[in-house]
């Protein structure tokens, strides 16, 4: 089977893989962006096309060297059924010739530009495609972690409801509760079983996600709660300029502009110089070899698909310069809805927290209400379940503020450095 990638490109893939790699049975957040980053095939994809990009500069350069041709011709006589026919004699026999361009009136530059123009567009193709990975990585990282305080809320009613069956059955057994009683905690005990369940699942599920990117499935998953405390609000908009999506399609758009020129350039002659030397091997007389050294013109006098040419590339323009606009409106757009998130999540985590504190003082007070027969288990079940939804509700808003900060990094290009990696694959390769 042939080997996917280069040996230098595998080369590369290595040093990416050999950063930040987990130790133990602990993952953290920063650990499970920098192994996705290096293991997933996007990256491999990305850096084959900018490797691609490389070659297509140094093909369209190399119009500047010179080229060696040659040319044989079969005969004489070979079209001819009677050999005194006369024709192709003194046929021009095998030779060789060395050629080199020296004006083609600026083809070959905007071929070179357009090519330079891809090449840098393909790097920042791999900054973005690492900036996308990054933020899946991330935010699949958060699923483990909302799944698992999930898992905790559930397990935690799960222990209250048995702690309020025990007394349930003891104020049973002495006569003082109906056996009603116990039956309906019994029943609100199998719902909290199934979420309980339910949560276990969900844990399991975004663990098996996020493995399926990671390659490792750990027993421990740092919490991500202090990293992501240290994303600061940015204090202005995005850089757009800076920003990888829009740089490479800023420099689609700057490639497209040069096929024009190229495009526009094919109506003018090339100029180039000739030396060559030719054989005639069918009179067999040196008199009739040629040595050549000239000034060749070659160019099209009429060719109908050049407008066309010069029209397609303008609509390459056009095309490249709406997908830079488009991707600045989405960025924007991304950028105001993880802020305004953050403050809503904020402000929700809060009110959560209070209404929870409040549930469960409530509970309290059921709890000996219920002792003194002034309140019914109906109550008491029903305060349990309020301090379960309150506390499922303060873990959806903390994770929704998570996300939130994440997706936030990722929009202003600094997810990677924020968690500690390096800016630029670049710099992870040569670090």
């Amino acid at each position: 089977m042939e080997p996917l990638a280069s040996p230098a490109m595998n080369a590369e893939m290595g040093a990416l893989a050999r950063q930040l790699v987990p130790t133990g049975d602990r993952l953290g957040i920063a650990d499970a962006v920098a192994i996705t980053v290096a293991r997933h095939p996007d990256i491999a994809r990305a850096l084959a096309a900018r490797a691609r990009g490389s070659a297509d500069v140094a093909s369209a350069r190399s119009v500047w060297l010179p080229s060696v041709s040659y040319q044989a011709s079969l005969g004489p006589h070979m079209f001819s059924s009677r050999p005194g026919s006369g024709l192709n004699d003194n046929m021009q026999g095998p030779g060789v010739a060395l050629n080199q361009l020296i004006w083609d009136f600026g083809r070959s530059g905007g071929q070179i530009r357009a090519a330079s123009a891809i090449e840098r567009q393909r790097d920042f193709e791999l900054e973005a495609t690492a900036d996308q990975l990054a933020e899946k990585a991330a935010l699949a990282y958060l699923d483990v972690v909302r799944a698992q305080m999930e898992v905790k809320e559930a397990q935690r009613q799960l222990v209250e409801l048995h702690r309020l069956r025990t007394l349930i059955q003891l104020r049973t057994t002495a006569g003082i509760s109906d056996r009603s009683d116990l039956l309906l905690a019994d029943v609100r005990i199998e719902s909290a079983a199934a979420d309980s369940i339910q949560a276990d699942t969900a844990l399991t599920s975004a663990r098996a996600a996020l493995a399926n990117l990671t390659g490792v499935m750990p027993a421990t998953y740092d919490d991500p709660a202090p990293i992501l405390a240290h994303f600061q609000p940015p204090a202005s908009p995005p850089d757009f300029k800076s920003l990888p999506t829009v740089a490479a399609a800023s420099e689609s758009e700057r490639a497209a502009a040069a096929r024009i020129g190229q495009a526009k350039a094919d109506r003018w002659p090339r100029l180039g110089l000739q030396l060559g030397y030719n054989r005639n091997n069918y009179t067999y007389d040196s008199r009739d070899n040629a040595f050549t050294a000239m000034v060749t013109v070659s160019g099209d006098m009429f060719r109908a698909g050049t407008s066309y040419m010069v029209e397609a590339a303008e609509q390459d323009r056009r095309a490249a310069q709406a997908t830079k606009d488009s991707a600045i409106l989405d960025i924007r757009g991304r950028a105001l809805v993880a802020g305004e998130t953050i403050v809503g999540g904020l402000k929700r985590i809060e009110a959560h927290r209070r209404q929870e504190q409040r549930a469960i003082s409530t509970r309290e007070i059921f709890i000996e209400e219920y002792k003194l027969g002034k309140r019914s288990l109906f109550d008491l079940l029903n305060a349990e379940l309020e301090i379960y939804r309150a506390a499922s509700a303060r873990v959806i808003a903390e994770s929704d503020v998570m996300r939130a900060r994440v997706q936030r990094e990722t929009v202003y290009g600094s997810l990677r450095p924020s968690l500690g990696l390096a800016a630029h694959l670049e710099q992870e390769t040569h670090s």
